[in-house]
């Protein structure tokens, strides 16, 4: 790997434009959008939204099945980029096909493997956070503060937040003034184009913001990549 790699990912058409504009259509109907919350809560300074956790409604049930089925599709093409991801911290071991010894993944052997089998590797080690589809109005909406995604939580007893390994976001409609997303040390902002996925790593390096959108409001889904805990990675208690 050389060093022009940023380690963002960008897919575009992951999903549909009919499914992204039911999406909107759908939360747009929903009064139980509320205000959206950083890690220390409320803070229209730092982020100015409206948000619907969509895992808090079985209503929401059929839909966070396709995104997260589209979630896991990005998912594989981004650990074929960076197979590191998944082989470089646990040591996964495998049976090659063909082979009668176990032994330990190696990430060419990732980038080779089937979907299937990479599917399940990917699976028995990672978990998807809880899914926000967010609205950013015009001329005011955006998440204003430069900020990365992991860190311990002020109000979570299991800090799932260090758990978070990526993040990934849908955008749900064109912005084609404001409203990009920015990479900091990357120097790189995103356009937001109906969607399109975007993953990238969860800490500080990738320390990001979005834009106030200025065309139109601004719709994404957004949310992350976490390890499993150690109970379902390890068999701990």
């Amino acid at each position: 790997m050389g060093s022009s790699h940023n380690f963002i990912g960008e897919y575009e058409n992951a999903l549909s434009v009919p499914f992204c504009k039911t999406l909107i259509k759908k939360f747009e109907k929903d009064h139980r959008a509320k205000a959206g919350i950083t890690g220390q809560g409320v803070d229209k300074e730092k982020k100015d939204s409206l948000d619907i956790t969509l895992d808090n409604y079985s209503d929401w049930k059929s839909e966070l099945i396709k995104i997260h089925e589209a979630t896991l599709r990005g998912l594989m093409q981004y650990a074929r980029s960076y197979p590191h991801l998944v082989v470089g911290a646990l040591s996964l071991q495998w049976t090659p096909p063909g082979g009668s010894l176990a032994r330990t993944i190696l990430a060419d052997d990732l980038v080779k493997m089937d979907d299937d089998t990479l599917l399940q590797f990917i699976r028995a080690v990672f978990r998807t956070g809880t899914t926000n589809l967010q609205k950013y109005k015009k001329n005011s909406g955006g998440y204003h503060h430069w900020h990365s995604e992991h860190f311990p939580s002020p109000h979570d007893p299991q800090n799932a937040s260090l758990h978070r390994v990526l993040l990934w976001m849908f955008y749900l409609n064109d912005v084609p003034d404001g409203g990009g997303t920015s990479f900091y040390y990357q120097d790189k902002t995103i356009k937001p184009k109906r969607g399109t996925l975007v993953i990238a790593p969860a800490g500080f390096t990738h320390t990001h913001r979005g834009e106030i959108p200025k065309s139109n409001d601004k719709y994404i889904l957004t949310s992350w990549i976490l390890y499993k805990d150690r109970k379902n990675l390890y068999g701990l208690a």
